[in-house]
């Protein structure tokens, strides 16, 4: 499998949907209900409504499209709820330093099990179509990557790791931006897992979605270090990349080059960290093939003299 087909693998595990069943499941319970009447029009002496001020506005992570369904998180909800606070700037940075470590943690534990991240990738895109041995295998191999992440997700979710940093009531504001995140992505799952279904959810049919949510979380942090490691990468190449004018389509085949880098080194196919020459030099071998022959010979001045600024006494 190509280096961007995992990245794809990983929006997959982020997005995609759950195995379904033509019949409500066991651990199902509940009867129909009637549909809520419409509200009635207001009266004409109702009065004007008055519109929540902006600053009135309670943070929150969940936000929609135009067609009405969530926007995916490419972080932990924790994570994602803590940055929606209005922190200070020391606060801030403070925040950044404990997400830094959490998120090379992360990377680390991506690094040393990158074929069982990509088995539930595959896992998750075949569901639908498996029989239910399958099915129940895929389940385990999925447990199993959940068991095996017992080292990072022992360090407690990103709202306890900042603690120290955050006052009692940005907590309970962090955590309730998680509830109302949660209760509004399991609403959104149940319409696609249990369409037919409009009672109560028993404990069984509970945790099939808590297991969705958690591996749609999973997904978004390894696309989230995916992203990181190719934009720290590029970093490295900013003045090169600016200086050679390159079209939309050029700078979209450069972002692509180092994704697909960022995923090599997760693969352990690249050496993470500071580049050696040789490195530099492949680097600059893939980049040539997307520029013309103008931007070509503009690239191959840049390396004679950044060579003889370097050897230069």
């Amino acid at each position: 499998m190509s280096s961007l087909a995992f990245i794809a693998f990983c929006a997959c595990i982020a997005v995609a949907r759950p195995a379904a069943s033509n019949a409500p499941p066991t651990g199902v319970s509940g009867s129909p209900v009637a549909p809520a009447a419409a509200p009635a029009p207001p009266g004409v002496l109702a009065g004007p409504t008055v519109a929540a001020s902006p600053a009135d506005a309670k943070p929150t992570t969940v936000n929609r499209g135009f067609d009405g369904m969530l926007e995916p998180l490419d972080a932990e909800p924790e994570t994602a709820a803590v940055y929606r606070l209005k922190l200070d700037d020391e606060s801030l940075r403070a925040v950044e330093v404990r997400d830094a470590a959490r998120s090379k943690a992360f990377s680390d534990f991506v690094t040393a099990h990158y074929d069982q991240v990509l088995a539930a990738g595959s896992d998750l895109q075949a569901m639908r179509a498996m029989e239910p041995a399958d099915r129940a295998a895929a389940f385990g191999r999925i447990r199993k990557l959940f068991a095996d992440m017992q080292p990072f997700t022992a360090r407690g979710t990103f709202i306890d790791e900042c603690s120290a940093i955050l006052t009692a009531e940005q907590q309970a504001e962090a955590r309730r931006m998680v509830t109302e995140w949660h209760a509004a992505r399991k609403a959104e799952l149940r319409k696609e897992v249990f369409p037919e279904v409009t009672g109560e959810l028993d404990r069984q049919a509970d945790e099939r979605l808590e297991f969705r949510m958690r591996l749609e979380s999973i997904g978004g942090m390894v696309k989230r270090t995916i992203t990181q490691r190719a934009e720290s990468r590029k970093a490295q190449f900013e003045d090169v990349t600016k200086r050679l004018d390159l079209t939309p389509e050029q700078t979209e085949k450069v972002r692509s080059l180092f994704m697909e880098i960022g995923v090599q080194e997760i693969q352990g196919k690249r050496e993470p960290g500071a580049y050696s020459m040789r490195e530099r030099q492949h680097i600059f071998g893939e980049l040539a093939k997307i520029l013309d022959e103008p931007q070509r010979a503009k690239l191959r001045d840049m390396i004679i003299n950044r060579g003889a600024s370097q050897q230069a006494p």
